[in-house]
Order: C-alpha cells, then sequence, then structure tokens
C-alpha cells in the first residue's frame, strides 16, 4: 500500500474508533459550512456558523492562552465569515473541478488569504488597545501573539476545505518531502495543488473512498502523519 493511502487511512481510523473524538468538529463545521455555502445565511445560520468555527478552532488547539481569539466571543467571526461565503470564492470549494483553471484558483487564493487575514489583524488589534484592561491582564495581552498562518490556514480549512492547515505536524511531513515548509500564500496553495498532480491516481481513490473529504483536507491528513511520525518518533 502507498504511503499516502496508509497515512490518511491511519488518520481517519484513529479519529472514528471515537465516535465524538474532538478533530471530528472539522467534519461538523466543514459539513455546516458546505451547506450554506450557495446562499446569503440567515440571522440564525450566522449565528450556528459563528460557532461551528470557534468550537473547531478550539477542539484544533487555537484557543490556547497567548491567543488574541481567545479574548472574544465566537461572535467576532461574524465579517470574517461574511467575507469567505462571498461568491466570488466559490470555485474554491470545489477545487477538484476546476484544476484546469489553477492560475485563477491561485489568485483567488491569494486575495481571500489577504482579506482573511486582514479581519483577524483588526480583531487582535482590537484586543491589544482594549481601554478597560489593567494590571496583569494588560500585561499577558503584550505576551499575544501576531496572527498566524497556523490560524488563518485552520480557517480556511474549517470553512472551504482549500488549503491545509499548516500547524507543526503538517509543516514537519511537508519536510519529509522536501517540499517548502514555510507558508507562504502566493506558493503554498500551488505546491499543494502540484503535488496533488504528481500523486493524482493514489490522492483519486482516496477522495472516491472518503467521500464528503475535499482534497486539501486529505492532504492535511496525510502530511500531518508524516510530520507527526517524524517528530514524535512513532
Amino acid at each position: 500500500m502507498e504511503k499516502i493511502t496508509t497515512n490518511v487511512e491511519k488518520f481517519y481510523e484513529s479519529i472514528n474508533l471515537i465516535p465524538d473524538h474532538r478533530y471530528k468538529s472539522w467534519e461538523h463545521c466543514y459539513n455546516f459550512f458546505k451547506s450554506i455555502k450557495s446562499k446569503e445565511p440567515s440571522k440564525t445560520e450566522l449565528d450556528l456558523a459563528q460557532l461551528h468555527l470557534g468550537f473547531y478552532l478550539a477542539s484544533w488547539g487555537m484557543y490556547r492562552g497567548s491567543s488574541f481569539i481567545l479574548q472574544k466571543d465566537y461572535t467576532v467571526f461574524k465579517d470574517t465569515i461574511k467575507e469567505i461565503l462571498s461568491k466570488e470564492y466559490l470555485p474554491l470549494w470545489d477545487i477538484e473541478e476546476n484544476l484546469d483553471k489553477k492560475e485563477q484558483l491561485n489568485s483567488l487564493f491569494i486575495d481571500l488569504y489577504s482579506k482573511l487575514e486582514d479581519k483577524l489583524k483588526r480583531i487582535r488589534d482590537s484586543v491589544k488597545s482594549h481601554p478597560d484592561l489593567e494590571g496583569a491582564e494588560k500585561r499577558y495581552l503584550n505576551k499575544i501573539e501576531d496572527v498566524s498562518p497556523t490560524l488563518t490556514t485552520k480557517i480556511l480549512l474549517g470553512i472551504i476545505g482549500c488549503i491545509p492547515a499548516y500547524d507543526r505536524f503538517f509543516i514537519a511531513g511537508l519536510e519529509t518531502e522536501k517540499l517548502q515548509k514555510k507558508f507562504n500564500p502566493k506558493k503554498s496553495f500551488i505546491q499543494m495543488i502540484d503535488f496533488y498532480t504528481k500523486n493524482k491516481e493514489e490522492l483519486d481513490n482516496l477522495s472516491a473512498k472518503f467521500k464528503g473529504y475535499p482534497l486539501m483536507k486529505i492532504l492535511d491528513m496525510y502530511f500531518w502523519v508524516e510530520g507527526y511520525k517524524k517528530l514524535e518518533k512513532v
């Protein structure tokens, strides 16, 4: 069995051994957004969308103490979600169907990433400049992290599934394939598409097996397990 298939099946089987595994929150989040992607969400749907995104990010480790989103409730994601659900980004939901337009997809991705990063920076700045914070809490906020590619790509993976999540295990996995590990919005999307093209037959078989999992999520699973094995020496 090929290495990609082995890793993806290992990841999938490990989270499905436990019906309510924390990593299943990606499925709940992605499937909810997929159900509302082609319409203007109602007030109730938008509220649920924010809750899904917030819980997914929390269960995937993005609400640690140094994270600026920890200082906000789930409604802080409203404008971010509205931007990502803009109709102009619909092609990014179906990357496999639009591979003949790779460069156009990349331009869309760069534009979306830039807008998402800008919105997250505004959230971070609003936390840092909060006028009512005093003493230890204010000193603590001085340690708050910048907007990271890890947070930004996890949001995109959870909503559209158009890029893997660039966390430390995924990045270590890229190293094993001698791929560029530093996230670059102008190059990383294309790098993933090129990796897919190189391994198309095997990845298409996995897509057929794991229906509902977009291409980038399957790549996320492969590289994450590869990186985990490297860093944990499994």
